[in-house]
């Protein structure tokens, strides 16, 4: 029975010539296993069995490598994969504990991705669910985006009248030239792109005009 090393945490048992199977290193070093060594159907099944743990983590984390994924969602492609309820369980108590799973930072993280694609509430809510993340969870995100939007809005709305009281009669005058002067003042002050044509469309409509543009 030869032992090989691939990667450094697994090791390649081949039988007869053939590869059999792999081992977390860890496994095979703790059976003491050696080129030559002989092994029974219950002893290749006993080792198996102790390696499903490390097989389980490996799965899931090559799934996290992907994208960020719900509790629920690894825990089912491990079912699937063919692990019993414990390795499943621990595995995602494990990848919890590391924060490689965290429901809480994926149900923000896909309100916030879909909320940007026009998806509703209760749309993204729907689908969260269907995830297996806490409903709790799932209306805490959805609250903070709102939080997030009303506190957009409000930042809005100040520039907005700032670039009123500064730049209102220029746009008057001087729709392109006040449109150059508009997007340099905003940009020297970290404002995006964005929301600098949104206020030069808002003062230019009102003064009468295009808004002109923010490039030169």
């Amino acid at each position: 029975m030869p032992v090989k090393r691939g990667r450094t945490d697994r090791v390649s048992v081949y039988l007869d010539g053939s590869r059999a199977f792999d081992l977390a290193c860890v496994i095979a070093d703790g059976a003491g296993l050696r080129v030559g060594d002989r092994l029974t159907a219950d002893e290749q099944r006993r080792l198996l069995e102790l390696d499903a743990p490390h097989r389980a983590r490996d799965r899931a984390l090559r799934w996290l490598a992907l994208r960020d994924r719900s509790s629920h969602e690894v825990a089912d492609r491990l079912r699937v994969a063919g692990f019993d309820a414990q390795v499943v369980s621990e595995t995602v108590a494990w990848l919890s504990g590391l924060d490689y799973l965290n429901d809480a930072r994926f149900a923000a993280a896909y309100v916030s991705v879909k909320l940007k694609s026009g998806w509703g509430r209760r749309r993204i809510a729907a689908e969260l669910a269907l995830k297996g993340v806490d409903r709790a969870l799932i209306d805490a995100a959805l609250d903070k985006a709102d939080v997030a939007a009303q506190d957009s809005m409000e930042g809005f709305e100040t520039v907005l009248a700032l670039a009123r009281r500064r730049f209102e009669k220029q746009f008057a005058e001087d729709p392109k030239g006040a449109t150059r002067r508009l997007a340099g003042y905003l940009s020297r002050r970290g404002y995006d792109w964005d929301t600098i044509h949104a206020i030069a469309r808002l003062l230019g409509e009102k003064a009468g005009g295009d808004g002109g543009s923010t490039s030169s």
